[in-house]
């Protein structure tokens, strides 16, 4: 019987393994509650206790003598057993056990008394309102009647096809794992599955891999990954959870592939399902040869190279931004980028970073960056930019992230102009900003919390430019694709649209005086190149790059499995028939160990100037 004290020590040692990845279905110990047997469910199957949905239709009962074969040990209070089961494909044979101090391991067949419940798994802070549920029994017995052959696991994409495209349908309307992703995954949870040698669609993160079947036909990107499109957020991308070892220094790319299967069982968590397996039983990992690029871009005496790179949270501090990252940055904008003439720098922190010193002011983290390129390619970089009110710019506490401008004043001058302060407007004259530079609107409360968009106006063999360094508001807010809530709430993008209209706006004013204006919009829009919010900003007079760029080449960020745009570059129309243009591949399909030193890769362009 259990004792209070003992659930005390389960639930603690529980709650110490916590991290993704690797978690326990309680935030709280659990007390065990004990019921008459008149009040006890008798279930024929696993399968009756899962249903036909999202939802078990015994939530809340007890139930008695449910049998099965544990399949894996989650944690020391936490398994999976499934039976052999119902022959319906819709409901699924297996199911998550709470049970602390049950000593019965993988293989054995148990009887399992206890109360089903639906639980929110690990996940964001208000999980309860975004995440999906996890059907399992907090056991109140657990009998072992034996030793038994694991289930065969499910063959996905054989046995069973993940549904393509489509992730909901019907707003959860209608159970439908045929057709949609979420009640396929939903039909699985708790249940052996197996991935037949798997190919790898990007980095390790939190010791987790998102992968595909070896049987799965693409298109795959030139990296080896898949690119979103607005159709197709690609639901049939398996994540691999590795449970022990040192699943967090396992390292891999885009294309790499596993020599063997790897078999877990199905379960959700931080609003994705995933696939939990152990990092002792991973195959041998093939490398799939995939580098690091340099552009394809010939530098022109005469033409204009730009290029917009998030440079993820640097700072003059060394114990937050290691002078390996420093050198291998450096390295790459002379290597890999063939030295800008202008670098739109965005995430460029104060000088302290994450310190809450009260300080904005970023000039030594600059300087640190600029000094590590002289150093590297001999070449010279001067740095512009507004040092921000205290924390009210958004990013890591005390770090004051902003965007910035570098630029070779050997190759381009910044045109002479007062440089604005803070809570200075940019504003227009005559077809000339009024400040150089200056943050557009930056006391409109549109733009509290977030970086202030950085106009500036350079002069490249007698001609000018316009740039506007652009860091919009993050997706943080929005639903995850296996979210309660279908279709999903892009909650974050309703900002990004106004803000959108603002910069627009501040365009528009600026080519009404001047039409003949050379303008580039360029930053990480936090928003992919077919959203709402670039179609608000590429209107009229001004036109994307990448929305004709090569599909297959069309990425510079990875989430999830996903290789996705959030930085984007709009050219006014002037230019449209004058440009090159190149995303150079070497941070988002890579890990530290491959030289990445931001989660961005860095857009190039460059420019005939008109």
């Amino acid at each position: 019987m259990f004792s209070k004290k003992n659930c005390l020590r389960a639930g603690l040692a529980a709650m110490m393994l916590t991290g993704a990845g690797l978690w326990t279905p309680s935030d709280f110990p659990w007390s065990p509650s004990y019921v008459s047997a008149a009040q006890q469910v008798q279930i024929a199957h696993i399968g009756d206790i899962q249903g036909e949905g999202h939802i078990s239709p015994y939530n809340g009962k007890t139930v008695k003598d449910v049998r099965g074969v544990i399949t894996f040990r989650q944690s020391e209070s936490v398994f999976f057993i499934q039976d052999e089961g119902d022959g319906n494909d819709k409901t699924s044979d297996g199911i998550m056990v709470y049970a602390p101090n049950t000593s019965a391991g993988i293989g054995d067949y148990v009887s399992i008394d206890g109360e089903v419940t639906e639980f929110y798994g690990p996940g964001y802070r208000g999980k309860e309102e975004t995440d999906l549920t996890i059907t399992e029994i907090k056991a109140s017995k657990v009998r072992q009647l034996g030793h038994k052959e694991l289930p065969a696991a499910v063959i996905l994409d054989k046995d069973r096809k993940i549904p393509r495209k489509v992730i909901d349908s019907d707003g959860m309307k209608v159970f439908n794992p045929d057709h949609d992703a979420l009640d396929f995954w939903e039909s699985l949870e708790g249940m052996r599955v197996t991935v037949e040698k798997p190919r790898i669609l990007g980095p390790q993160r939190y010791g987790e891999i998102y992968v595909v079947p070896s049987t799965h036909e693409g298109p795959f990107n030139n990296s080896g990954g898949l690119s979103i499109t607005a159709e197709d957020m690609h639901p049939e991308k398996i994540c691999l959870a590795m449970q022990g070892g040192n699943a967090k220094g396992y390292v891999t790319k885009a294309g790499d592939k596993l020599d063997g299967d790897v078999t877990g069982v199905v379960t959700y968590g931080f609003g994705v399902y995933k696939v939990n397996t152990r990092m002792n039983q991973m195959p041998r990992l093939i490398d799939g040869g995939l580098q690091p690029e340099k552009t394809t871009i010939v530098p022109d005496e005469n033409k204009l190279l730009v290029a917009s790179y998030n440079i993820e949270n640097f700072s003059a501090n060394p114990a937050k931004t290691p002078d390996s990252k420093v050198k291998r940055l450096a390295q790459s904008i002379t290597n890999d980028l063939k030295l800008p003439d202008i670098i739109t720098v965005l995430e460029l922190q104060d000088n302290d970073g994450p310190v809450d010193s009260g300080n904005s002011d970023a000039t030594k983290s600059a300087k640190r960056l600029t000094d590590a390129i002289k150093e590297v390619s001999g070449v010279s970089y001067d740095c512009v930019n507004i040092n921000p009110n205290y924390n009210e710019d958004g990013g890591q506490p005390g770090a004051n992230i902003r965007v910035a401008y570098f630029y070779r004043p050997d190759r381009v001058q910044l045109k002479p102009g007062k440089i604005g302060k803070a809570n200075d407007p940019q504003g227009w004259k005559d077809g000339q900003l009024t400040l150089n530079p200056g943050r557009i609107a930056p006391k409109d409360p549109l733009f509290d919390h977030t970086r202030k968009s950085l106009a500036a106006q350079f002069t490249f063999k007698g001609k000018d430019i316009v740039i506007v360094a652009n860091h919009l508001n993050s997706k943080r807010g929005d639903d995850s694709l296996y979210g309660k809530h279908q279709p999903v709430q892009l909650k974050s993008e309703a900002k990004r649209l106004k803000l959108a209209a603002v910069i627009k706006d501040f365009v528009n004013e600026g080519m009404a005086q001047n039409p003949n204006m050379n303008v580039l919009l360029t930053g990480d829009f936090n928003d992919f190149e077919f959203s709402p919010v670039i179609k608000t900003l590429e209107g009229g007079n001004m036109t994307s790059v990448i929305k004709d760029y090569d599909l297959g080449d069309r990425y510079a960020y990875y989430y999830q499995g996903n290789d996705q745009i959030l930085d984007n570059i709009i050219v006014s129309n002037n230019l449209k028939n004058h440009y090159k243009f190149d995303i150079v591949h070497v941070n988002s399909s890579f890990m530290e160990a491959h030289g990445r030193v931001s989660d961005h890769d860095p857009l190039l362009i460059q420019l005939e100037l008109q």
